[in-house]
């Protein structure tokens, strides 16, 4: 039990010009090994091993190997990862869930993701997480929903 609860508190660690985690012990949970690292979200942290992104558990082993462009947090079980320019979400077993298809796109939050489709000049709209259009794009600028709500804009 106790090194199960050391586990939780991981901290990256930055050493010359590559990345790795320790525990509170300082012990390493994951050698410096990464070129770019972010923290853990639902139990695993997106690294990079030269320009590809991929997903690390909280022993240190390599979930999800390094084949995206991009690469963010977890959210409800799903990360944005970015594929040839495109947006996409995958699961935790790094299995796409939602293909790359969006100009832009944001993390899930209330069941919901915000999502671009077309170019520079695409309106924001609203994806489940089975990647069905719940709220056409129609905004030129949208937030997550809080609290049951969105904060969203339409230009004059």
């Amino acid at each position: 039990m106790r090194k199960l609860l050391l586990l939780l508190f991981i901290s990256l660690a930055l050493v010359g010009d590559k990345y790795g985690f320790i525990d509170k012990t300082g012990k390493w949970v994951a050698e410096l090994q990464f070129d770019d690292a972010w923290g853990f979200s639902e139990g695993l942290a997106m690294v990079s091993i030269g320009d590809k992104w991929g997903y690390i558990d909280k022993t240190g082993k390599m979930v999800i190997e390094p084949q995206f462009d991009g690469a963010w947090d977890f959210s409800e079980g799903l990360a944005m990862v970015l594929i040839g320019g495109k947006y996409g979400y995958i699961d935790k077993t790094g299995k796409g869930v939602i293909e790359p298809h969006f100009y832009g796109a944001e993390e899930f939050s209330e069941g919901l993701a915000r999502v671009k489709k077309g170019g520079e000049s695409a309106k924001w709209g609203y994806i489940d997480k089975t990647g069905k259009m719940v709220i056409e794009p129609r905004f030129d600028w949208s937030n997550d929903f809080h609290e049951g709500v969105a904060l969203v804009l339409i230009k004059d």
